[in-house]
């Protein structure tokens, strides 16, 4: 067990731009049941709010919700839904849309409780709209917090509507989360052969015309490389390991890995840090888990390339600073510990995000 963070560590917080590509869960209990503030210190201290990524020193954060229960009977609700599957492993509905009577009110309100969040706290936060939110950010010592989606079928087939989530601040959509969608297909799903229907060619356009960043994790391999090819943007990953490493069929193989750094996009490392029981504070992160974090991490920049490899911690900023710190004392140049921690997303997002 690690327990002690280097100064070093925490002064390179301080100097560099630290972003977390998956940060926020917009869709747990504790913000949809509790409805818990944002922006005042919450005791599950090792989730985070907007006063604890500013103590972390992490300066860009990704927020994520979308369609959710609001109840926390996951098994006893999902089996009463239309489009449930008996024997699927994951026991979810084909589509979504057709498991919520209104999919898009659900998002619109999930998101809604974001928002009123980050209005009464403008002095801890700047929701990102453009690149240039991210810089008047950092200048002024707030956390530049982006907002995204889970899963893309409550958008459906209507271009209209992703335009409509675009004005209010969407920034980020991660297309799948399991099975068959709509216009994509996940991992878990590859039978059919995967690749985007017409209305994900067309939905995936649509997203690079709103300044809408493209998130392949849970989407699966045939499904990945289509959109790849398909977006004129650089795609990402969010939250993910190599596969060669960690053979789960949620990973990312390499065959994808070197598609979405040839588009110009990246792969958040997904952490392999378990979160301290009765979510806790971090008293320290086990040796063997930072290892197997840097064993990911250098693996995907030989595969990918330095600017191809970031951190999305899936709900976990807290242990951005172990990691940060394990990089510095593995020998990773300042140069390169800084692209890895935020310096490679920012470079996507500035490519991505609206002018204004």
């Amino acid at each position: 067990m690690i327990t002690d963070i280097s100064d070093r560590a925490f002064s390179f917080h301080k100097q560099y731009s630290i972003c977390d590509m998956l940060g926020l869960n917009l869709t747990h209990p504790r913000f949809l049941i509790d409805h818990i503030d944002l922006g005042r210190r919450q005791n599950d201290t090792c989730r985070g709010d907007f006063i604890k990524f500013r103590e972390w020193g992490v300066g860009v954060v990704m927020c994520k919700g979308g369609p959710a229960l609001y109840d926390g009977n996951f098994a006893s609700v999902w089996p009463s839904l239309p489009e449930y599957r008996p024997g699927r492993e994951n026991r979810e509905p084909m589509y979504l849309s057709s498991a919520f009577k209104n999919p898009t009110l659900v998002t619109l309100a999930v998101l809604d409780r974001f928002l009123c969040d980050v209005e009464r706290h403008p002095d801890k936060v700047t929701l990102v709209r453009c690149y240039q939110d991210i810089e008047t950010a950092r200048r002024e010592g707030k956390t530049a917090v982006l907002m995204g989606s889970n899963r893309s079928d409550w958008f459906g087939d209507a271009p209209g509507v992703l335009r409509m989530f675009a004005r209010l601040g969407l920034r980020m959509i991660t297309l799948n989360q399991s099975g068959r969608e709509i216009g994509y297909d996940g991992y878990d799903d590859a039978r059919s052969g995967g690749r985007l229907t017409e209305t994900g060619v067309c939905m995936i356009r649509e997203m690079n015309r709103c300044g809408i960043l493209i998130d392949l994790a849970h989407t699966g391999d045939v499904c990945s490389l289509d959109i790849v090819e398909t977006s004129e943007k650089p795609v990402v990953d969010t939250h993910s390991n190599p596969r060669t490493l960690d053979p789960s069929p949620r990973n990312t193989s390499d065959e994808v890995m070197k598609a979405i750094a040839a588009s110009g996009g990246m792969l958040g490392i997904m952490p392999p840090i378990s979160r301290p029981p009765g979510e806790r504070p971090y008293e320290g992160v086990a040796v063997h888990e930072l290892e197997k974090t840097l064993r990911y991490i250098r693996y995907a920049v030989d595969v990918m390339g330095i600017e191809g490899v970031g951190i999305g911690t899936h709900f976990n900023t807290a242990c951005m600073s172990w990691i940060t710190d394990a990089l510095l004392r593995d020998g990773f140049t300042d140069r390169d510990v800084a692209r890895i921690m935020g310096e490679n997303y920012l470079r996507v997002l500035q490519e991505i995000l609206p002018d204004a």
